[in-house]
């Protein structure tokens, strides 16, 4: 049974391949790929020299943190079972993501109770099929809810999400909106050319959830998902602050790393070699090739987010996706970049 966070509340108040999938264009284009003009080309938003899409192909790395990130992990009690991600979403667990990209014949939605920064939320709202609203796990977990609005132009991520159909209005404890049209940086970073972009601590909602429309172009192309992922860690370091892309820290944390430290598997890892494949093949190369932030605090072991599965809906089937679908790797194949 897959392992459920201690606290997961707590987070959320205080909240080897060099290019993109070669399916997936620029929002603002609507550019597709020949090979797969038959059907529509999964899109990714901001630009391709955004942080979100850009690879770690020649930067940096530090030698003395990544040697202390390795003892970290071997050492941390909740990290000590798994040498490797795990995933969240499948097999009964409810953690997972509740995901959406829309498009025009998606009816409207709308914030309840949205912050003032993302106000827009409850005035022009959301497209999203009912359909969704029913996927959203209705016990006490934080049911977080990513929705890419490719009509609207953002992507929306909110917590504690309470859809009421009849009237097509959602309540959240937590919400976030990132314009497509911006180079996907929280408006409170210096390097944001977009100061409506709004998320706890700036974490980047695109990031925050495996899309599965991504996942399966990955397979067929043989690539990754071409941006680089929000990872839940075990533990951050509050003393060490953050750094970009991040804009603030969760407190009360004594374990490694700043929110935002920015880590990947080595290049010269052969991830074949390690006997992955389908979905764990792509998320590794991804790992590899654009690799992943420290964005938030799991409340056990280290995690990256699958969408939300249920008993009628797996969007990720055929793709061999499982909570341990990384087994194949260690904490010892990853690097620790230098901050920028």
């Amino acid at each position: 049974m897959f392992d459920l966070p201690v606290s997961r509340r707590a987070f959320v108040r205080n909240t080897a391949l060099l290019g993109s999938v070669a399916s997936v264009s620029h929002l603002s284009t609507g550019i597709t790929s020949p090979a797969t003009a038959a059907a529509a080309a999964p899109k990714l938003p901001y630009g391709a020299d955004s942080y979100f899409r850009t690879p770690v192909a020649g930067m940096a790395v530090s030698r003395k943190r990544t040697a202390a990130f390795h003892t970290f992990m071997k050492r941390h009690p909740d990290q000590k079972s798994y040498s490797y991600p795990r995933i969240t979403g499948m097999d009964g667990n409810e953690w997972g993501t509740t995901t959406h990209v829309s498009d025009a014949s998606d009816p409207v939605w709308k914030l309840e109770n949205p912050r003032e920064e993302t106000r827009i939320l409850a005035t022009q709202g959301f497209h999203m099929p009912d359909r969704v609203a029913k996927r959203v796990p209705t016990g006490t977990q934080d049911r977080p809810f990513l929705i890419v609005d490719e009509v609207f132009g953002y992507s929306l991520f909110c917590a504690d999400v309470v859809p009421d159909p009849s009237t097509r209005t959602i309540k959240v404890s937590a919400s976030a909106v990132f314009h497509h049209s911006s180079n996907g940086l929280d408006g409170r970073n210096p390097r944001s050319d977009d100061k409506r972009n709004f998320a706890s601590r700036g974490r980047i909602p695109d990031a925050m959830a495996i899309r599965p429309d991504l996942l399966k172009a990955a397979i067929e192309n043989g690539t990754g998902l071409g941006h680089v992922l929000h990872m839940f860690f075990v533990e951050t370091r509050t003393s060490a602050g953050f750094c970009h892309p991040m804009v603030g820290t969760e407190s009360d944390k004594s374990g490694w790393g700043a929110e935002g430290d920015r880590i990947a598997i080595k290049p010269n890892i052969d991830l074949k070699a390690r006997g992955l494949n389908g979905a764990a093949l792509a998320i590794a190369r991804t790992l590899q090739t654009h690799g992943a932030y420290l964005g938030d605090n799991s409340g056990s072991a280290t995690m990256l987010k699958g969408v939300q599965t249920t008993s009628t809906y797996n969007p990720y089937d055929g793709t061999n996706m499982s909570p341990d679908c990384l087994e194949g790797l260690t904490w010892e194949d990853f690097r620790v970049l230098r901050r920028p």
